[in-house]
């Protein structure tokens, strides 16, 4: 596919990103959660009065979060930046772009009857949302192309956009694993997110080493987490928690359920790929 001129590619996406601002945000479980407890469920003319309230030591904390690309936003971005492959230097020309005439606005849907919060988007908190798009992250063809091959087609954008969050480089054997995760696991009897999800986690924390070894080494730390977590339900049946506290007995850091979650999930990517 043919890529447009530099100018033009940044104007693109930044319509584009005008676009979803305009059609309007929802506010996520997690900050609404904020907004309630930090602002004591404030309606959106409450809201409104704090935002435009510049010695409000909450208000660019409250901005960031409202702005913040999630998932949903990202997924809409995602064939443009596929197309494109910007670079981290194209970051400033696309807020350049994006604030060429008024600022871009949004529309904030509060739930329960609690209003609506028109709202402009400051300079400085879409530099951060550009940065969060991650834009300079060009994703491996080969794992594209698997993707493209096996995954099931409602779940490939998502997938992609999952792949360009990543914390870690993708080193050879990395991109080997991807592509045999995504053309070996059945997407059909397995959360496909939750699934991806430990997969890219995993990948983040190891290094260039032997992935087989550092799934089953991820694998004995749960196994001991569980056997932590049985020991120490065994002793709150014997005391309570203040004293065994007291005796200088550590709660498990990893629940049980949990644990054993991580070893099925484990497992089951492990007989999947290799």
């Amino acid at each position: 596919m043919l890529r447009t001129e530099p100018e033009e590619k940044h104007a693109s996406l930044a319509e584009k990103i005008r676009e979803i601002l305009l059609n309007g945000l929802n506010l996520s479980d997690e900050v609404l959660h904020y907004i309630d407890s930090t602002f004591s469920h404030p309606s959106a003319e409450a809201l409104e009065a704090i935002i435009d309230d510049e010695s409000d030591s909450e208000r660019d904390s409250l901005l960031d979060l409202i702005f913040f690309p999630d998932h949903a936003v990202q997924m809409q971005l995602e064939d443009i930046l596929a197309r494109e492959a910007f670079q981290k230097t194209d970051e400033e020309k696309i807020l350049k772009a994006l604030f060429c005439g008024h600022p871009p606005e949004t529309v904030l849907h509060f739930p329960e009857g609690r209003g609506v919060l028109r709202l402009s988007m400051p300079e400085w908190v879409a530099e951060g949302f550009i940065s969060r798009l991650n834009i300079s992250r060009n994703l491996d063809k080969r794992v594209i192309e698997t993707i493209h091959h096996h995954a099931p087609d409602t779940h490939q954008t998502a997938f992609k956009v999952r792949l360009r969050n990543m914390r870690s480089h993708l080193t050879e054997n990395k991109i080997g694993f991807l592509c045999d995760f995504f053309e070996k696991m059945d997407f059909e009897s397995h959360d496909p997110f939750n699934y991806l999800g430990v997969v890219l986690g995993f990948l983040d924390e190891i290094q260039n080493g032997d992935i087989w070894q550092s799934l089953m080494d991820k694998k004995r730390v749960c196994l001991q987490s569980v056997q932590k977590a049985v020991k120490f339900e065994e002793q709150l049946r014997k005391s309570n928690v203040e004293t065994l506290i007291l005796q200088g007995v550590r709660t498990p850091h990893m629940d049980k359920t949990d644990a054993l979650n991580r070893i099925v999930m484990i497992d089951t990517i492990s007989l999947a790929v290799f």
